[in-house]
């Protein structure tokens, strides 16, 4: 049933993101440092989009990654 529902809702998120790449496909000036670029607002969307997906995913690998090692470097109590 879950995976109907996961199926379901990535359906529905792919559905709106044609709709909306299909409907913003006006041209719109990026200015960089050095660069100005001409780009669609969709494109710009999807930019924005994949940049904070691959962060968050990098912060969550980064947060796991210092639960599990977090007891690694404390000295252990010697037993006597």
């Amino acid at each position: 049933m879950s995976r109907l529902l996961y199926l379901i809702l990535i359906i529905a998120f792919l559905v709106v993101g044609f709709v909306f790449g299909a409907i913003n496909q006006q041209l719109t000036d990026v200015h960089f440092l050095i660069v100005k670029l001409q780009l669609r607002v969709v494109d710009i969307a999807i930019i924005f989009l994949i940049t904070g997906v691959a962060l968050g995913l990098l912060i969550a690998a980064w947060l796991s990654m210092a639960r599990r090692t977090k007891y690694w470097l404390k000295p252990t109590a010697e037993k006597t």
